[in-house]
């Protein structure tokens, strides 16, 4: 696979993983005005214009209530065959190697990404002169290539991605995870069931430290 033949979602997934790869689409969906900021941290999908399977996938996570977060974005799509169909194609073209294995779907199938030495020379030539942006996106190419931090409007990079604010307190009084307002079903049952497992440890640990 030759640089030409490598789009800007490739790109993101052998410079950071299938995470890089739906940061860069919420980027591009973003500055292109397909998705909306609707308060920080909070998204939703205003058009579906689909122009790549990426950011179909992308966008059908996010969808237009108006209130889902980054992280409830990558947990819709951590087995959606759109997402993980891009690490296929770098492990088939020997760019991402012995690292680039799939977990079994009983375990939420997520790639692990290790470049082989073909991949990091690829992205040692890229990151020395980037391709051409063809997204319509300013700041795809950069995020891809080196993340978010690198995106040229951080204002906008700080609306998209920033935590939203939590209105959920547990029981306890300790707010609940941010991410835990914007989760969705077992995702969100999970999240709480760690955060009061957390608790409760802590709670046990407190109630051991009396005097020896």
């Amino acid at each position: 696979m030759s640089v030409d033949e490598l789009d800007v979602y490739a790109i993101a997934c052998l410079a950071g993983g299938t995470s890089r790869v739906v940061d860069t689409a919420l980027v591009v969906l973003v500055e292109t005005g397909r998705v909306r900021v609707t308060a920080p941290g909070e998204l939703a999908a205003v058009s579906l214009e689909r122009r790549h399977p990426v950011e179909a996938a992308v966008l059908d996570a996010v969808g237009p209530a108006g209130h889902r977060s980054v992280e409830t974005v990558r947990w819709r799509l951590t087995t959606d065959e759109r997402i993980l169909d891009v690490p296929r194609r770098l492990r088939d073209a020997g760019l991402l190697g012995a690292g680039g294995t799939l977990v079994p779907a009983a375990r939420r199938s997520r790639w692990r990404l290790s470049p082989t030495y073909a991949g990091r020379h690829l992205l040692h030539g890229l990151r020395d002169a980037p391709p051409p942006e063809t997204s319509g996106s300013a700041g795809a190419m950069a995020v891809a290539l080196d993340g978010r931090e690198a995106m040229p409007d951080q204002e906008l990079c700080r609306a998209i991605f920033e935590q939203p604010r939590t209105r959920i307190t547990l029981a306890s009084g300790v707010p609940a995870p941010r991410a835990l307002d914007h989760a969705e079903g077992l995702h969100a049952a999970r999240m709480a069931r760690t955060q009061l497992e957390a608790q409760i440890a802590r709670h046990a640990g407190y109630a051991g430290a009396g005097p020896p």
